[in-house]
């Protein structure tokens, strides 16, 4: 674990509250432990509440604090965290109970989400502000991963509805079409999008929420081929 974080330029001082960071309550249960990732969940939360918030404020200027709250939201919720939090391997360090192992649960999106935000509070409490900013530089706010953050606070519904307006084009609708369970107890969400009737896309997530941004994007894509 340790050569993981120097890789990023974190030096771990205390391993407690690392080893606090990636305890699911599953293998502290299992194992009589006081404690598990939970406050530390609590407090990660608090801290990327406001580095983001930051971030959102230097990056859009000229955004008034409703859009500014709307980014926030799309990039602080669970499935971008999860991405994030897969993306540089962190599932390989959760300590998970027996039943939460073979379910796999160190690929679920929300405890990998939770991880992330506990991971971040430990960097704080060992190590301060200083390193809980190269930590996001590493990870949320790298070449790699600053792509997905943008992309992610798009709201393609919106998009959609403004140029089907100029287009003076008004029957849109979204509907479920398809729900299925996973073994993991989790459900995939297939929505479509109809324009006067017409299928122009079909989009997929764990939410119909993020479902229709799916289904909304792929209609943004194909009906801008047409104009």
């Amino acid at each position: 674990m340790k050569e993981f974080f120097n890789r990023i330029g974190i030096e771990i001082k205390n391993q407690d509250y690392f080893n606090e960071a990636f305890t699911h309550n599953s293998f502290s249960n299992e194992n009589r432990l006081s404690k598990n990732y939970q406050r530390l969940e609590f407090l990660g939360d608090a801290i990327l509440q406001f580095k983001v918030s930051e971030f959102l404020y230097k990056k859009y200027p000229k955004s008034n604090e409703g859009t500014l709250t709307k980014y926030r939201s799309s990039i602080v919720r669970q499935v971008t965290l999860a991405h994030l939090a897969k993306s540089i391997g962190l599932g390989k360090f959760i300590r998970l109970g027996i039943g939460e192992q073979d379910a796999k649960g160190y690929e679920k999106e929300s405890i990998l989400s939770d991880v992330f935000e506990s991971v971040t509070a430990a960097i704080h409490l060992d190590s301060g502000n200083d390193a809980v900013d190269k930590w996001l530089k590493a990870t949320m706010f790298s070449d790699k991963n600053i792509d997905f953050i943008l992309e992610s606070i798009r709201d393609y519904k919106s998009e959609l509805q403004e140029l089907i307006q100029v287009e003076m084009r008004n029957d849109l609708a979204y509907s479920t079409i398809e729900q299925q369970k996973l073994p993991d107890n989790r459900t995939i969400f297939k929505v479509q999008c109809t324009l006067d009737g017409m299928i122009y896309g079909i989009g997929e997530g764990f939410s119909k929420k993020q479902a229709e941004q799916e289904a909304a994007k792929s209609a943004l894509s194909k009906i801008k081929k047409t104009i």
